[in-house]
């Protein structure tokens, strides 16, 4: 088991790169689009593309990206992989291109019904959807090459289309002032180029032949996964029209601003969430699997809630800098808001490892209806609390619905494939974890003096719950630290 676990954290860190490099831009170049998109409600209309652009990559893809994961081990030779691989690329990025069209058709009147602004949005959908026709080919390609683990062209050019884009966009926001529209300019640039380029690079990867049987695999393996993603779609963007539109533009643009912040926990998720699908589908044979899976399931949790509380304590600082090119302070009491976006954000990939046995086993439709009763969850709630609460309504049910598909996905789990998570040790150091972020929260928002008090004895208190409920001993840990990649070893 030594090596798999080594194997692991070594993929997660070399995937780091990329997530680190890219994250690390977008820190830098945030604050600078927060400060030129000034009029009211252009940084939540910004997020509110996005969101449309999202839902676009998910019905164009259709879960063929997921099924790659499973197929590119399952093909019998290198010739059908690539098949499988032609047919992902070719189906989605022409699915795609249908949509791109439908925009360039219908966009003026669909940007009057999404956006309430005066400012001319008539171009902006199908500026937006042309860009993601790019992004599309490039995460089939960038997904292919990181399960044959190529890991430098995976991080090369996953900063080269994320980077290049955004220094594009900054370009055409600062120099141009074309605010809002001027990101889209940048990315349709950056991703179409970097598309092109590596279809160039792969070329001798594709195999143009239509294979009706491989497409039909891809597609009954990830099309069950679509009502996830659309599910996931509605938990991570359906908050942003309604607080735009029953709340106020202020507080769409302070939830924004906020979500962009609270992606900095990506640097700790990405890298492993890129390496665990691969990693998880290459040993699902061993017999010790379910007892790494369980200790990686747990090991992830508390690593990541003490990273997001960790990040609590500095986070006013923090978010004062990445709104420091704004003249006002109308998005100054955001900052209270970004743990709970980010431990959404940790949930969110804690449900791929505590669920990871339906992956194996196929039955991606259990997760795909604890996906959707979760939406609905998150949408009722929003709809009830946000006109009473404004943001912090939209915050709590993102923590409420994405623990509820962990604990969906661990029952069901367990049914078909058992692994002990410790799941009991699990629930009361979530307990110990949120009673001390409700007081995290009340200090900063009552900025009580000498507010690092209650900092360390909140992080002594959750941590030392880690070994009170059990969820991990001293000896544990021992043994974890001799499994971990050392330094300048080979593992």
């Amino acid at each position: 088991m030594k090596q798999y676990i080594k194997r692991l954290f070594s993929d997660s860190a070399a995937f780091a790169i990329a997530t680190m490099g890219n994250k690390v831009v977008a820190a830098m170049l945030g604050p600078i689009y927060v400060a030129f998109l000034t009029g009211e409600g252009e940084i939540a209309e910004w997020g509110l593309t996005n969101t449309i652009t999202l839902i676009l990559t998910y019905l164009s893809i259709l879960g063929t990206d997921m099924a790659m994961a499973f197929y590119f081990y399952d093909a019998k030779n290198l010739t059908e992989r690539r098949v499988y691989f032609t047919n992902a690329v070719v189906y989605s990025a022409g699915a795609c291109l249908v949509f791109t069209i439908f925009a360039f058709l219908f966009g003026a009147p669909l940007s009057e019904w999404i956006y309430d602004s005066p400012r001319n949005y008539a171009n902006l959908l199908p500026v937006a959807f042309l860009a993601t026709f790019g992004a599309v080919i490039i995460q089939h390609i960038l997904g292919y090459a990181r399960y044959n683990r190529q890991v430098w062209m995976f991080n090369i050019f996953s900063m080269a289309y994320v980077i290049g884009s955004n220094l594009l966009s900054v370009m055409f926001v600062v120099v141009y002032d074309m605010r809002v529209m001027g990101i889209f300019y940048g990315q349709l640039i950056g991703q179409l180029t970097v598309a092109l380029i590596l279809i160039i690079l792969f070329r001798k990867e594709f195999v143009f032949r239509f294979s009706r049987k491989h497409l039909t695999d891809l597609i009954q393996y990830g099309a069950p996964l679509l009502p996830t993603l659309l599910a996931f779609w509605v938990m991570t963007s359906v908050s942003r029209p309604i607080l735009y539109h029953i709340d106020s533009l202020l507080s769409a643009d302070i939830f924004e601003t906020c979500v962009r912040l609270a992606s900095i926990i990506v640097l700790v998720t990405s890298p492993f969430q890129l390496a665990w699908r691969p990693f998880s589908m290459s040993i699902k044979e061993r017999e010790d699997a379910p007892q790494l899976f369980g200790l990686v399931g747990r090991a992830l949790l508390v690593v990541g809630t003490l990273i997001v509380m960790i990040l609590a304590f500095f986070m006013k600082p923090i978010y004062n800098l990445y709104i420091i090119g704004r003249n006002d302070q109308s998005l100054a009491s955001g900052y209270i808001y970004v743990w709970a976006l980010s431990l959404g954000t940790l949930f969110n990939v804690l449900h791929n490892v505590f669920g990871v046995g339906l992956l194996i086993k196929k039955k991606t439709k259990v997760i795909s209806y604890g996906f959707m009763i979760a939406a609905v969850i998150y949408l009722a709630g929003n709809l009830l609390l946000v006109p009473v609460f404004s943001i912090w309504g939209t915050v709590t049910m993102t923590v409420l619905a994405y623990l509820f598909v962990i604990v969906w996905v661990y029952l069901k789990n367990q049914k078909v494939y058992p692994i002990d998570f410790r799941f009991r040790s699990i629930m009361m150091y979530l307990a110990v974890f949120f009673i001390a972020m409700i007081g995290v929260t009340w200090v900063q928002w009552h900025e009580i003096d000498s507010a690092w008090i209650y900092y360390l004895l909140a992080f002594g208190v959750t941590t030392g719950s880690v070994f009170a409920t059990g969820l991990f001993s001293v000896s544990s840990l021992n043994r974890i630290s001799h499994l971990l990649p050392k330094p300048g070893g080979k593992g």
